[in-house]
């Protein structure tokens, strides 16, 4: 229920948009990042955003200012407001972005890159789209932005983190307090506000972004440990606590490359060539290559089970590995066939 002050105050914002029209003020929005991240640990990656998508709806404007001011909206990715505000963009959304990476002092080096054919030493790119730039025309129509974000590996171009962010609010009546009739500070009030909602998003997506790739980046991030360059292994000639392995994505599930000698894997019997169906007892068909090392990795003296098949086996077998401290080392031989296994292979014409 609307009680009467409300009712009075539905006007007010759509009003102030129609007598700012033709009126002398700066509607230019221009993103300013936040401070850095005090105690920020740097990654040790390269990082560019490329251009985002337009995935807001097909319209500029809905209702009216004078006629239907319930239902006034604005798309900001599509069009500005005269004397209030220029379109907010999805290239306008992915250079704040990257200005915000690389302010916050996270990354080695974050750029705004038109292309991929742009991109030079970066390890990783920024896609995304602007799913919502709207503003409400009145005190109690709220303001929605949201976007969906994905980083890629450029090796491969795999997807190794993705996200969606989301903001709804209304504006203060008492946002122009202190304005009295000066239209600019009335604007920029509102710029501030914009500002304000997309260094939150902002935040929220580098924080995640930064947790998802760390243990590839060399750095985990507070803990002082070193971890491996970003790539598809489990494992590197830096210490971590792991299994020992080397993988890569497979048709079937995740493959072993490779096995570092000593490790628990090589001391259980895990061998390159080797494909791991399951950890913990969750298929690996549909699981990236950064969801798997994040299981196979994880507290020393904790376990985990794989479920792995092999040339020659008919049926998958469990292994239950003990995770230690990996220091890196030199690949372990592949076991000698058993028995069972060649005669399997002699059956099989191998």
């Amino acid at each position: 229920m609307i009680d009467r002050s409300q009712k009075l105050r539905f006007p007010c914002a759509a009003l102030l948009l129609v007598l700012m029209v033709g009126c002398s003020v700066n509607e230019k929005f221009v993103y300013k990042p936040a401070a850095p991240v005090a105690e920020s640990p740097k990654l040790p990656v390269k990082v560019a955003v490329l251009p985002f998508k337009d995935g807001t709806e097909n319209f500029t404007k809905r209702g009216s200012e004078l006629f239907d001011q319930e239902n006034l909206m604005y798309n900001l990715a599509k069009a500005g407001i005269g004397s209030h505000v220029n379109a907010l963009t999805p290239e306008l959304w992915a250079k704040a972005f990257a200005d915000e990476l690389a302010a916050s002092g996270s990354f080695q080096a974050v750029r705004f890159a038109y292309s991929p054919s742009e991109l030079v030493d970066e390890e990783y790119f920024i896609e995304g789209t602007l799913e919502k730039a709207y503003l409400g025309g009145t005190w109690v129509k709220p303001n929605q932005f949201a976007l969906s974000l994905r980083a890629l590996r450029r090796a491969d171009n795999r997807p190794v983190w993705e996200k969606g962010i989301a903001r709804t609010w209304k504006n203060a009546p008492t946002m122009y307090d202190g304005c009295g009739m000066g239209l600019q500070c009335m604007v920029d009030r509102h710029h501030a506000d914009y500002n304000q909602t997309m260094q939150s998003m902002f935040a929220e997506a580098r924080t995640d972004l930064v947790k998802t790739i760390a243990p590839f980046a060399g750095n985990r991030g507070g803990e002082g440990e070193r971890l491996p360059d970003p790539s598809t292994s489990e494992t590197g000639k830096e210490s971590i606590v792991g299994i020992g392995l080397h993988v890569r994505a497979g048709d079937s599930g995740l493959s072993v490359e490779s096995v570092i000698e000593g490790t628990p894997a090589s001391k259980e019997g895990v061998q390159a060539g080797d494909t791991i169906i399951s950890i913990d007892e969750s298929p690996t068909t549909a699981m990236s290559v950064v969801d798997a090392v994040g299981r196979l990795r994880g507290a020393k003296g904790t376990t985990v089970t794989l479920g792995v098949m092999r040339a020659g086996w008919r049926t998958q077998r469990n292994f239950t590995l003990t995770r230690d401290v990996i220091r890196g080392g030199t690949p372990a031989q592949p076991a000698p066939e058993s028995v069972d296994e060649t005669i399997e292979s002699i059956i099989r014409g191998h």
